[in-house]
């Protein structure tokens, strides 16, 4: 995505003429062009006056012959340089330069062949003198001016020594050659002035882009999602991450947040009524599955500025947090390995070798299978731990999960007291893939599908599992809900369902309430989530969301 200040510095890098193009417009030629047209039509009108009959012109009347050689000359002059700016050829500066003096001699000339400045004609010398002013200001500009100044003053002199004119147009000629100088001069300045502050709001604009160029190249390499909207939720920009955690939401410049995040909306809602200026951050579950935490900050004045929103995935931190976790647990079980199982190790023995003795009656037979019983129970408890933290480096692998989950229904139905009817396997996305340990996955597969064959249902055969797979919309993940028609958790056990140890069942000598608790803490392993949804109609659902950063496309 090419952002507008990516272009505008694009721009800003190109080639400009000059300072003063700015200007004068954004084709510099156009003025030079406009001029070579009106010195075109200047020429034929005074040609069309001097071959008229109407003598109150005062066209030619001192050198006719002069005066029409001049304006034929100046008109074929004035169409070869119709031509030259329409080609741009020579370059612009030697062009501006050449039509405003060849026009100021060829005006010269027509002045003093139509008797001086009593013709009329001497204030078409302003525009060509001007002209190098505003187009090419500086000194060559001003030695323009008054070279036609003093050539001005000559012309009138001569006239003035061959009593062609009075006193009065001496002094007609001297204040308008002032009036020449002062214009020229201030044109000069002024254009000067404007092409220098042009010049420099062009570097500032340059500046600018470019400014505005890096800091969106810095918001696309940040991790963090950024989100820049404005007060009514219509989004400003979208970095990549925030892009991808809220589910790539296509054409998202013409749509608003509640369009494909209402949940984020919502907060948003709440911080500019309640909370605005404050910097504030919520807990976000996106469409139920995707986690982070949103932070809200304004920028600009309350009402008229942007908010800033700030998204951070909160499973990268939980991933991190599992990784100290199981650490910490590696080494407490190898304490447990120590301190524990070495003693069990002993006391098992020792009930097996007194259940060898012939002396013993049915009571002390009873005693020694209820020590070998809750041995076996304890190192099975012990097991299940140093396994959890064995597995704490999940090597995760490509799995396309219609096929994969097909394969363990078949695997599960051969190996439990359930049939293949009984297990219904619905994918919304055929074609979906996870990266996952495929031993995880299966062990926290086997664990939910069991734990609903042995107390869902009294009668097994009644039972019925729902395994789905969805891709809800608007997010980065896949769901999938194992659901059963039992009896569900009761509300008062659902939220301690997941921690270690703690167990539904009835019997003494089944669970060790471990289950649970090491299928989560795999799936977190894996960078996925594993939790209970209570569903109003009764039964359970476990629901796994796999992250979009585990899929592979």
């Amino acid at each position: 995505m090419q952002s507008r200040a990516r272009r505008a510095g694009d721009l800003g890098n190109s080639h400009a003429p000059s300072s003063q193009d700015l200007i004068i417009g954004s084709d510099p030629w156009s003025p030079i062009q406009l001029y070579s047209v009106y010195r075109l039509i200047l020429a034929g009108i005074m040609l069309a006056f001097g071959l008229s009959t109407n003598v109150s012109l005062q066209l030619g009347t001192f050198d006719n012959g002069l005066f029409t050689n001049a304006t034929n000359s100046y008109l074929g002059i004035s169409v070869v340089g119709v031509f030259l700016t329409h080609f741009r050829s020579p370059s612009f500066s030697k062009q501006v330069y050449l039509h405003t003096i060849t026009d100021i001699i060829f005006l010269l000339i027509i002045v003093y062949s139509s008797g001086g400045l009593n013709s009329g004609l001497g204030t078409l010398l302003l525009l060509p003198v001007i002209l190098p002013s505003v187009l090419r200001p500086g000194q060559g500009s001003l030695l323009i001016a008054a070279c036609t100044v003093i050539a001005l003053l000559t012309i009138e002199a001569y006239l003035q020594t061959q009593q062609q004119n009075s006193s009065f147009e001496m002094f007609h000629t001297g204040v308008l050659s002032f009036f020449i100088m002062i214009i020229s001069w201030l044109a000069g300045s002024w254009f000067e002035n404007a092409s220098k502050t042009a010049e420099l709001a062009k570097r500032r604009g340059i500046d600018l882009a470019n400014l505005s160029q890096l800091n969106q190249s810095i918001l696309d390499q940040l991790q963090t999602g950024i989100v820049v909207l404005d007060q009514s939720g219509q989004l400003r920009h979208l970095n990549p991450t925030a892009w991808d955690m809220l589910g790539q939401p296509e054409d998202w410049r013409n749509e608003t947040l509640q369009s494909f995040a209402p949940e984020l909306h919502a907060h948003l809602r709440y911080w500019l009524d309640k909370v605005s200026p404050k910097v504030a951050s919520y807990d976000i579950k996106h469409w139920k599955t995707t986690e982070f935490t949103m932070r809200l900050s304004q920028l600009g004045v309350k009402n008229q500025g942007v908010v800033l929103m700030y998204l951070e995935d909160t499973r990268q931190q939980r991933e991190k947090q599992q990784d100290v976790k199981m650490a910490s647990l590696g080494q407490l079980t190898a304490n447990i390995a120590h301190e524990i199982r070495n003693p069990l190790g002993a006391i098992s023995h020792a009930a097996q070798l007194l259940s060898e003795s012939e002396l013993l009656d049915k009571a002390d037979e009873r005693m020694i299978q209820i020590i070998q019983s809750n041995s076996k129970r304890m190192n099975g408890t012990i097991e299940s731990v140093l396994n959890l933290s064995r597995k704490s480096n999940p090597k995760r692998e490509n799995i396309r999960l219609k096929l994969w989950l097909n394969d363990f229904i078949n695997e599960f139905t051969v190996q439990s007291s359930l049939n293949r009817k009984q297990i219904n396997l619905f994918m919304d996305v055929a074609d979906a893939s996870i990266q996952f340990d495929p031993t995880h996955l299966h062990q926290v597969m086997w664990n939910l599908c069991r734990n609903a064959e042995k107390y869902a249902k009294d009668d097994v055969r009644k039972l019925h599992i729902d395994i789905q797979g969805s891709h809800p919309s608007h997010t980065r993940d896949i769901m999938l809900n194992i659901i059963d028609n039992g009896k569900g958790v009761p509300t008062k056990n659902i939220e301690r369902l997941f921690e270690p140890f703690f167990t539904t069942s009835t019997k003494g000598d089944e669970g060790t309430g471990l289950g649970l608790f090491m299928a989560r803490e795999l799936c977190l392993s894996n960078g996925s989530t594993l939790e209970y949804v209570k569903l109003p109609a009764g039964g359970s659902c476990f629901r796994l969301i796999f992250s979009q950063s585990n899929l592979e496309n």
